[in-house]
Formats: C-alpha cells, sequence, structure tokens
C-alpha cells in the first residue's frame, strides 16, 4: 500500500516524464520509463518482492499484446494496401461518388454507421479512414479536420454499439445489461451526436473545398496502377473478419495477406519491394500523395505500450489506487453532478498515469459501484463512466487509445483533438444531464 505522498510522487513523476518527453520531441517510452521506475522502487521498498513485481510487470505486458499487435499490423497494412493498388482505386472511386462540398460531414456520418455495425474504432480507422484520409489529401482539406471527424464517429460505434468490447466492459463493470446501459446512454448520444454532426456542417459550408470548385478529378492514379474489383478484397475482408467476431489480428493479417497476392498479380509488386514497403513504407516518385510509413515506425509506439501495461500490471497487483477511491466520492454530497464530476475526473487521471482505455473503466466502475447504489442507480454510473472514462482517453497524447487512433489516421491526437467534439461535448452532456436527472431525482426521492 502506497502513502498518499509516495501515490502523488508516482503520479507526478509519471506526468512530467511523459510531459517533457512530449514537449521535447524525444521518445514517449524514455519519459514514461521514470514513472515506470519511481513505481518499482517504491514498491520493492514498502516490501513487495522483485520477483512478484517482475511477475506482475510481465502479466501487464501479456494484457497489451492485442493493443501493440494492432500498432504493428498497422504499420504493415497501410502500405501493403497502398503498394498492392487498393487505397488508390478506393480513393478515385471517392473522387466519383463523394460530394467535396460535404466531405467532413459524410466522414463523420459513414465512420458513425461502421462503427456502430463493428463496434471498434480501429476497425473502423482501419477500414474507411484510411482511404478517406487519403482522398483528403487531393481534396486539399485540411487533415486534422477530417481525422477529427472520423474519430469522432468511430467513438460513436466504441462507445455506444452493443457489439462494442469497451461498450460490454463499462456494463459488466457497472453491473448493468447491455440493454439498460444503451438506454442510459441515449440522451447523452443524442445529444452530443447532434452537436457533433451541427459542428461539421458548418465547417463543410465555412470551408472552402464547398466555396470553390476542386479540380483534382483529373490527378487519378490509373497511369501508375493496374485497377480492377478485386482490388477491394482487402478491405472487405477486414471489415467482415471483424463482423464476425475475429479477433482484431486475425482480420488485419488476413487483409496483408490478401493484398500482398493481390499485389503480386495485378501490380508486379517483388517480394523484395514487398518487404521493405512493409518494413520502411511505401515511397512513390510519382505519387508523393501516396507515401507512408512503415513496420519500423510503429517499434517506438510498442515499447511505450509494453511500459505501459508492466506499469498498470503493478497497480493492480498491489491494488494501489483502490483505497484512494472510495475517498474520492466518500464524502457527505449526496449530489449526481458533484459525483459526476468527480468520477470523470478521476476517470481523467487514471487514463494520464495508466495510459490505457481499460483500466480506468474497470477501477472506476467496479471500485464505486457500492457508493452509487447507496445514492443513485446503477444505469446513472454506467452512463458517466462511458461518457468520461471511456472518451477521456482518446483525448491523451500517450494514452494507447489515442496512440492508436493517430496512428491509423496519421495525424497526432493534439492536432485533431479540436475537431473531434464528440470527445469533449459528450462530458460536458453527461455533466448536464446529470444535474437535470440529478434535480428530478430529489423531486421523487433519489
Amino acid at each position: 500500500m502506497l502513502t498518499n505522498r509516495q501515490l502523488g510522487v508516482t503520479i507526478l513523476i509519471t506526468i512530467l516524464g511523459l510531459a517533457a518527453a512530449y514537449v521535447l520531441h524525444i521518445a514517449l517510452a524514455i519519459g514514461f520509463s521514470f514513472g515506470l521506475i519511481t513505481l518499482v522502487v517504491i514498491v520493492w521498498r514498502g516490501g513487495a518482492a522483485f520477483s512478484g513485481i517482475l511477475r506482475s510487470m510481465g502479466e501487464g505486458v501479456k494484457h497489451t499484446k492485442e493493443v501493440m499487435w494492432i500498432l504493428a499490423l498497422v504499420g504493415v497494412v497501410i502500405p501493403t494496401w497502398t503498394a498492392s493498388g487498393t487505397i488508390p482505386y478506393m480513393i478515385d472511386l471517392g473522387l466519383r461518388i463523394v460530394d467535396p462540398s460535404y466531405f467532413l460531414t459524410f466522414s463523420f456520418a459513414l465512420s458513425v454507421c461502421i462503427s456502430m455495425l463493428l463496434g471498434t474504432s480501429t476497425g473502423t480507422l482501419s477500414s474507411v479512414g484510411i482511404p478517406l484520409i487519403g482522398l483528403a489529401v487531393l481534396l486539399q482539406i485540411p487533415l486534422p479536420m477530417v481525422a477529427g471527424a472520423l474519430v469522432s464517429g468511430a467513438f460513436v460505434g466504441d462507445r455506444t454499439s452493443p457489439f462494442s468490447s469497451a461498450n460490454r466492459l463499462v456494463a459488466s463493470s457497472t453491473g448493468v445489461s447491455v440493454k439498460d446501459l444503451f438506454k442510459a446512454l441515449l440522451p447523452t448520444t443524442i445529444g452530443a451526436g447532434g452537436i457533433t454532426l451541427a459542428f461539421f456542417l458548418f465547417c463543410d459550408m465555412r470551408g472552402k473545398w464547398h466555396q470553390e470548385e476542386n479540380n483534382v478529378l483529373s490527378q487519378q492514379f490509373g497511369s501508375g496502377f493496374n485497377y480492377s474489383i478485386w482490388l477491394l478484397v482487402p478491405v472487405l475482408l477486414l471489415l467482415f473478419s471483424i463482423l464476425l467476431r475475429f479477433k482484431t489480428r486475425n482480420g488485419f493479417l488476413l487483409s496483408i495477406a490478401s493484398a500482398i497476392g493481390i499485389g503480386l498479380i495485378f501490380q508486379g509488386v517483388t517480394w523484395e519491394e514487398w518487404l521493405h514497403a512493409m518494413w520502411f513504407g511505401y515511397h512513390s516518385m510519382t505519387f508523393e500523395s501516396l507515401q507512408t510509413k512503415g513496420l519500423s515506425s510503429m517499434v517506438e509506439l510498442i515499447v511505450l505500450i509494453a511500459l505501459a501495461g508492466a506499469f498498470n500490471g503493478i497497480l493492480e497487483e498491489n491494488r494501489v489506487l483502490q483505497a484512494y477511491m472510495q475517498k474520492l466520492l466518500g464524502g457527505n454530497s449526496t449530489s449526481l453532478f458533484t459525483a459526476t464530476i468527480r468520477t470523470g475526473l478521476f476517470g481523467l487521471g487514471l487514463g494520464l498515469v495508466s495510459c490505457t482505455q481499460t483500466l480506468p473503466i474497470m477501477m472506476t466502475g467496479r471500485s464505486l459501484l457500492s457508493f452509487w447504489e447507496e445514492r443513485f442507480p446503477r444505469s446513472q454510473l454506467a452512463r458517466v463512466v462511458a461518457d468520461s472514462s471511456l472518451i477521456l482517453a482518446a483525448m491523451i497524447p500517450w494514452n494507447m487509445l489515442a496512440i492508436v487512433c493517430g496512428t491509423i489516421v496519421g495525424v497526432p491526437v493534439e492536432h485533431y483533438i479540436s475537431y473531434a467534439p464528440f470527445l469533449w461535448v459528450l462530458p460536458l452532456c453527461t455533466m448536464i444531464w446529470s444535474y437535470g436527472v440529478g434535480r428530478r431525482g430529489r423531486a421523487v426521492g433519489y
């Protein structure tokens, strides 16, 4: 058990190390390592066996394997889709189908539909985000805006879809059914979703791409690639594998394998060119807008995810934070509005320190459930967790979730966050809703 001072020092060093690394443009893994080392030393000096600490770190790393797989495979799938002709073909199709005047609104709406169907932000951004980002480059639409629209839409489903693992984690952590959770989320979903849609409609109406005729329709890639309907197979395989609830990494592997086969047949890509593209990224002297990064660019991020997993393993094994969570909301106040703010702030703090989305959801839901049950319905806690702990993680630059999303769309979170209103409007909506529900609740006696 850590003292208040020891816990404060650990949190402070972790956040300062990450912030310093971010500002100085050095590897985030280096900054995060200071917090990890501090936690290890404090727990060890507190009486924990070093072998036990190593074991808990190993367990924590195991829990991040899927995230590390996704990062690695994203580094491979983008250059393989490009070299096979899949992304150029989809961009050229988009130029003929999509109305550039309302590109942001279309991107948000499509991302919402796909994410509600798939229930995953990473799968949505990979399947529709990558080609739409490429299309936005040609249409000369600011990429942070497009990334914000895509991420906003992706998190509608990541938070709300009954097929989402995050949604089900909220339900299980707070002891409510998925059906009851959906009902509890509906008011803030409609509020935040409506505001977000209006935001992108306004951006489209004010954007130069709406006011001026775009001449990029002639800038197509058909001269450099052999086109066929078969080029859509890698994307469709990824979509259907996620829809059929295959493991995400298996869907990526299947998509990559099909892209390589299609590239060998239609584009004549050699094995040497494939290996170079997968490791270093796709590079073309003819089409500069198709340049991508490869697996080598993901190594630093994978190391950070592993370190974050080790950090979380120590926190969970030693139950470092549980005792402080009850103190957070254990005061005399029975206001739903106040409880919502405190719960959201705690979820934000966990997201800052733990670098995950899962830990804040689980710890906030499970540890505070008894407190909420004494005062408010479980469904209210489920709503607050979904509208704070689940979403806020996507706005922290060093959080695993934000890193994965930023990596897929090719835009860092700090660049697109101001154009992702669903992420920051939702916590405001849930506070407003808590205030209203709290006033009505006092009238009926809870």
